[in-house]
């Protein structure tokens, strides 16, 4: 990075183009931020050295008091240049906290994101996250639709707050899952290290403080709170969905979500009246789910990559 240009930011003189340059630079390291802390100091000195030149007096001062006529004055000096670097830096803050980012996981895919402040967020397949690339001094606000795993840096000065379409999720403590999807209004939220606080955004005052292995479920537009039955419901961070006591038809369902695809049955009426067990690898694809499905049931299917559509028909005995 150019000295001259950081000198330009230091006085406040870039250009929009030039400090969305010098931002990006500091964001890069520690090192580059270091670097630009002793520019400033040294242009400090020199604005200060320039601003205190000794003048010729009848009287003579000794050499202690110029010395703490000069401290006092360089004291004043840095004390006002901190202030307006800290109430640029504030306006700047701010400002980039506006500018939200946005990042979605690939179907049939998990991925993970670490924010500017250390939090970890994993996404599960289709799941779309919007933060900003640097969050403001108050707050750390960021929206998710679709599935996702929390795990929040401590910051006791800011709160994280997590926005969904139905509910606002305040961090009191580390780890968390949210299920946020507006196409069936659902919505869930379980903690699993820490507290958490849930907000109903359609029902003003509704809300619920989270211990340890609770979940909340958004249930006709109210909250409500129970315990978490099965831990393995959250072992999509390792690539695993998790099919225990579920029925065909949410089998189904889940295999559309993870795999992004629309699977309809022919003849619903003959669907199964099973509950199944185990876990399947998400990235084997869904063709191999449903052929691990057909152990156990037995139907035919066939799949549209045009429409990105699967059919089943299921084959009564």
């Amino acid at each position: 990075m150019d000295d001259l240009l950081l000198q330009k930011y230091l006085r406040n003189e870039t250009s929009e183009e030039e400090l969305v340059e010098v931002l990006d630079w500091l964001d890069a390291s520690v090192e580059n931020q270091q670097h630009l802390d002793h520019l400033d100091y040294i242009s400090n000195l020199n604005i200060l050295a320039g601003e205190t030149q000794p003048r010729v007096r009848r009287r003579t001062v000794s050499l202690w008091k110029r010395a703490a006529q000069w401290s006092a004055g360089a004291a004043a000096m840095l004390l006002v240049c901190a202030g307006l670097s800290h109430y640029l830096a504030d306006k700047v803050i701010e400002h980039r906290a506006q500018n939200m980012m946005a990042i979605t996981a690939p179907n049939g895919q998990s991925m993970s994101v670490t924010l500017s402040d250390g939090t970890t967020v994993w996404l599960n397949s289709g799941a779309k996250l919007e933060y900003p690339s640097i969050f403001s001094r108050k707050t750390r606000r960021v929206k998710i639709s679709g599935e996702a795993m929390f795990e929040v840096e401590h910051d006791a000065g800011r709160p994280f707050v997590v926005e969904t379409f139905a509910c606002d999720a305040e961090v009191l403590g580390t780890k968390f899952n949210i299920l946020a999807d507006a196409r069936t209004s659902s919505f869930s939220a379980a903690l699993l290290e820490g507290r958490l606080k849930i907000s109903n955004r359609r029902i003003g005052g509704e809300s619920f403080i989270l211990s340890p292995n609770e979940q909340i479920d958004l249930i006709d537009g109210h909250l409500k709170l129970n315990r978490i039955t099965d831990p393995d419901d959250f072992r999509w961070v390792d690539g695993l969905m998790n099919l225990n006591t579920l029925s065909f038809g949410e089998v189904i369902r889940k295999f559309e979500n993870y795999y992004g695809v629309r699977i309809t049955i022919d003849n619903p009426e003959e669907i199964p009246e099973l509950k199944y067990h185990g876990k399947i690898r998400v990235s084997d694809g869904v063709d191999h789910a449903l052929k691990l499905l057909q152990i156990t049931n037995n139907f035919i299917y066939t799949r549209n990559d045009e429409t990105n559509t699967i059919h089943i028909k299921i084959i009564k005995i």
